[in-house]
């Protein structure tokens, strides 16, 4: 995936993005509002594990403004009418700001 809007990007995750990923993911405050506050406890090589097991019913996704990664998505299929999406602004200084939304319309649209 890589769908680009003005400063927005989303981008398909890459094996060089499991560092940042497993930071973020293991930062309770980034999680907590998915139920981690300790985090998920991960490391980047399953981080790795996970990118490289995406396809094209699942993926990771790596959100950036301006070029510099802020956030991550994710989309799964359920079945032939039904997908979920998950997006994660995980710069604090950035949320509030309506990227969600954008984010959101960017995907679908």
């Amino acid at each position: 995936m890589y769908v680009k809007q003005g400063n927005l990007l989303i981008r398909n995750a890459e094996e060089g993005d499991a560092e940042r990923l497993c930071g973020w993911w293991n930062d309770g405050a980034v999680m907590a509002h998915a139920g981690f506050p300790r985090g998920l406890g991960t490391t980047p090589e399953a981080v790795r594990a996970q990118i490289a097991s995406d396809n094209e019913t699942h993926r990771r996704c790596v959100i950036e403004l301006d070029g510099v990664p802020i956030g991550e998505m994710s989309y799964r299929t359920v079945d032939e009418r039904t997908a979920e999406i998950g997006i994660k602004i995980c710069d604090a200084s950035k949320r509030e700001k309506g990227y969600g939304t954008k984010l959101l319309t960017m995907f679908i649209g």
